[in-house]
């Protein structure tokens, strides 16, 4: 009987075994493969998807916002309630207010992962299983992607042909929404704070408008980009330690010690502001999203996030 139960056993943890390392290896070859995408772009072997035929809406006086998603984001057309939630609060409190929430910024091409992909069904299917058990381990191949793309942007020789072609999906939301070269604020959040860095110079040059990034939580890289962005805002929870560090310690750039770099030059210029919001988490339900955790003076974390925001928005129209 013993002997059975541990063949049993045995049996469960070599299928196990293999179960990560084909998880691994699935890992591997999506984060290898993330420069393709914008390459097949850039060298003209793939087109965009059609632009929906959406008549441009009549000129606005707004402002402008573009929200950016974290690496955990799926499409475009897919934010969480939470998100959804902080972007209805920003409206209320900021009359006239576009906001373009709609491209996806980890596809050069603003193909969502359910768009026209090889492995469109392998995305489908995570995608259900996550809706159905959040925070499932399967879950990491999305943001792994995500995390490529955000790793691309920032490359030196990928990131040019990425970066240009998110900046033009952008603008071209931007313009349909009735855009007339008013401020464009790149509110972000987690690695959405590097893409909007990565295309602020070709969003600039396409739109001829200030730029400006507002990050919640926002992880950074050594983007020579930062030399196109007027300012740079980002609030940080003071439980959110590791996340927002990672660009810190991985691009040399960012050290005060690299006098001569564009992230310290911006910084020596002052075009960049922190400021801490409380016990707030990177994610999870105390996240910077939170309509349901409580500051210690009372406020919800979602309507705290859109209150630091809103004024940013009024001042620079």
């Amino acid at each position: 009987m013993a002997s059975s139960d541990g063949a049993a056993v045995s049996w469960i943890g070599e299928r196990l075994w293999l179960l990560w390392c084909f998880f691994w290896l699935l890992s591997l070859l999506v984060a290898l493969s993330s420069p393709f995408e914008a390459l097949r772009w850039w060298a003209g072997w793939k087109k965009p998807p059609p632009e929906p035929l959406v008549p441009p809406e009549a000129p606005r006086q707004g402002p402008f916002a573009v929200y950016l998603t974290g690496v955990a984001g799926f499409s475009g057309d897919f934010l969480s309630r939470r998100e959804r939630g902080f972007l209805q609060r920003l409206q209320e409190r900021v009359p006239g207010l576009q906001i373009v929430d709609d491209v996806f910024p980890y596809s050069a091409t603003n193909n969502p992962l359910d768009g026209d992909r090889l492995l469109r069904a392998l995305w489908v299917w995570l995608q259900k299983w996550r809706l159905k058990i959040p925070n499932n381990v399967f879950d990491l191949l999305i943001i792994m992607h995500n995390i490529g793309q955000t790793l691309v942007s920032s490359d030196r020789r990928y990131g040019p042909a990425y970066n240009s072609g998110v900046a033009r999906a952008v603008a071209q939301r931007l313009l349909q929404k009735g855009f007339q070269g008013q401020a464009v604020h790149l509110i972000t959040y987690s690695g959405g704070a590097q893409i909007a860095v990565g295309i602020a110079p070709y969003l600039k040059k396409i739109l001829d408008c200030p730029i400006y990034v507002i990050s919640l939580g926002g992880v950074y890289t050594d983007d020579p980009g930062i030399r196109a962005v007027d300012h740079v805002y980002d609030f940080k929870g003071t439980r959110d330690h590791l996340l927002p560090s990672v660009g810190w310690l991985l691009y040399p750039g960012r050290w005060r010690a690299a006098f001569f770099s564009p992230w310290n030059q911006a910084r020596r210029a002052g075009k960049m502001s922190w400021r801490l919001c409380g016990p707030i988490t990177h994610i999870g339900s105390t996240d910077y999203f939170s309509a349901k955790r409580h500051l210690p003076d009372g406020t919800l974390h979602a309507d705290q996030s859109a209150a630091l925001i809103a004024p940013l928005l009024q001042n620079k129209q």
